[in-house]
């Protein structure tokens, strides 16, 4: 490797610290040395934070989208082309590249571009930046809506529409069996939609309600939202009406609580006239043949505050529902370790076992995490975010079957191996329990003889649909049943067998949730923390069945 390819390849390690946020003060002014001056090592610099970029924004699509096979654009420079000899910029920013939100990555580059200004002395070219920005403006986002509240509702899984909270809506239908939910329109328009009912979503500002009943609040920046009936369509002119649909479309009731909204038939007919307009406190009942009027009925349809008030008591009952649970896991004679991160102070430091045997695993060392919310807004939680957060515990007797259940929240999808629990060094029958860069999750037990690691991974499971929502993974290790499960929402995702011969036990020794300091064969500690929330993790000492596990999920979801 020569001189250049030497800086770049050290330049490379660099850039992808400081896009992590985790380059320390050192490692930044070393960049800025090898920058000083250099104008071959600046190209490098923008051409690597650019494709970083382009992959934050690519991703930020409607779906998750394969990193490109092709290989690195022609607007690079020749000394980066050179370095990187034809690769795709897959195999270039794998496994060193993690997304950044997309304001966070714009303004990277003009902060970077600017800097480099500085550096060279020199002005920086527009007309390369432009070319730039129309190639990262060809990268397109469908999405129409968010699904933003539900309460005891239930979806049909169409495979059109994401049924999680603030999950994103596309053009589409919405099958509500039973419950309530709130969409947010992208124009600003704010729907609560109650079941049974299906709504379509044709665009920003429009859609298309086939059955059940909704309340629609339209501010003036989404003037002229329309909602249509198999019988007509109704236009909003900045107001606030209900709108309830039954007799599969054959009758129609439109409510005006405030503001103007105005009526018109079917609009799939040609040359479509206005039936009438509606003012505050007036209401119709439309059918086949009739146009009656109705005196408006604010009552019967759910505002946003009665919404709020139902999703708080929907949410202290669900919490109260998982108390009762824990009390539950308590006094199961098999539980190990019980670490709720219930009921513990902002500024508490150790994290409490609360299972009735102490003996067996010790409370937990809280290093770096801070307090926060867990799944409902009464309960806590610790947030990780840096590679320094973790907990430490400690358990030194060895276990031939035991049941990790987790309950985590991605705020980042792993790009590298991402530990969930694991062992703080390699020795016998040591555990490290991760997600990996693929979106597997994977058990790893070193042997008896500590000569041979096992890994135990399932298939791909973990997108970025899941980030921001709370996920309760499971892994069941029973060397007496030579086997390995894994579960993730209480559903079985691998089985994998154990080895015949030479792995008898499981032993957690001095561990870490959410961290990992097993050092690489060069004897330095890669960076493998977590990103997101934890709010709870139960060891049992048994197998659990798959009818438990799934008491454990339907009891501990916070939806």
């Amino acid at each position: 490797m020569g001189k250049s390819e030497d800086r770049f390849a050290e330049l490379e390690i660099l850039i992808s610290k400081l896009h992590d946020g985790v380059a320390n003060e050192e490692e930044l002014k070393r960049i800025e040395s090898i920058l000083s001056g250099d104008p071959e090592a600046c190209e490098f610099y923008l051409d690597y934070t650019e494709l970083c970029v382009q992959m934050d924004l690519e991703l930020g699509a409607r779906m998750p989208l394969e990193i490109s096979n092709a290989t690195v654009p022609i607007q690079i420079s020749q000394s980066t082309s050179r370095f990187y000899k034809g690769q795709s910029t897959k195999q270039i920013l794998t496994p060193n590249w993690k997304p950044l939100p997309w304001f966070a990555a714009a303004a990277a580059i003009i902060i970077f571009a600017g800097s480099l200004s500085l550096l060279l002395n020199k002005r920086v070219s527009i007309a390369p930046t432009e070319a730039k920005a129309a190639q990262v403006e060809s990268i397109t986002h469908d999405g129409l809506a968010i699904l933003m509240e539900s309460v005891g509702a239930n979806f049909v899984d169409n495979g059109m529409q994401p049924t999680k909270t603030n999950g994103i809506l596309y053009s589409g239908e919405i099958i509500l069996e039973s419950g309530i939910t709130a969409i947010e329109f992208y124009s600003g328009a704010r729907v609560i939609l109650e079941g049974p009912a299906i709504l379509e979503l044709t665009s920003e500002n429009s859609a298309i309600l086939r059955e059940g009943r909704i309340r629609v609040q339209v501010p003036p920046q989404a003037c002229g939202f329309s909602v249509s009936t198999p019988q007509i369509e109704v236009i909003d002119l900045g107001a606030e009406f209900g709108m309830n649909v039954e007799e599969d479309g054959h009758l129609t009731e439109v409510h005006c609580f405030s503001g103007l909204v105005d009526i018109y038939e079917n609009p799939m007919k040609q040359n479509s006239k206005a039936l009438r307009s509606l003012q505050s406190g007036e209401a119709v009942r439309i059918q086949p043949n009739s146009i009656q009027k109705i005196p408006a009925n604010s009552m019967a349809f759910i505002s946003y505050s009665e919404l709020a008030q139902t999703a708080l008591e929907n949410s202290t009952m669900r919490h109260q529902k998982w108390q009762y649970l824990i009390e539950e896991m308590r006094a199961d004679e098999d539980i190990l370790a019980l670490y709720t991160f219930e009921g513990q102070g902002p500024r508490e430091r150790s994290l409490v076992n609360q299972a009735s045997f102490q003996n067996q695993f010790s409370h937990g060392a809280i290093v770096g995490c801070r307090w926060t919310n867990g799944r409902w807004p009464s309960k806590g939680s610790l947030e990780f975010k840096s590679p320094s957060d973790r907990i430490h515990f400690q358990s030194n007797e060895p276990y031939q079957t035991i049941t990790l259940s987790l309950w985590i929240r991605l705020d980042a999808m792993p790009r590298r191996m991402t530990s969930l629990l694991s062992s703080s060094e390699k020795s016998s029958n040591s555990i490290d329990w991760a997600l990996t860069p693929k979106g597997q999750i994977t058990l790893k037990i070193q042997n008896d003889q500590n000569s041979k690691n096992h890994s135990f991974t399932s298939s791909p499971i973990l997108n970025r649909n899941m980030l921001g929502k709370w996920l309760h993974v499971v892994s069941v290790c029973n060397s007496n049943e030579k086997k390995v499960t894994h579960y993730l929402n209480s559903r079985e995702i691998s089985e994998h067998n154990f080895p015949k011969t030479g792995l008898t036990s499981i032993k957690f020794s001095n561990a870490e949730i959410g961290n990992s300091s097993i050092k690489s064969s060069n004897g330095k500690t890669p960076i493998r923390y977590f990103i997101g929330r934890i709010d709870e993790l139960a060891v049992f000492g048994r197998s659990l069945n798959k009818s438990s596990i799934d008491h454990l999920y339907r009891t501990g979801k916070p939806h």
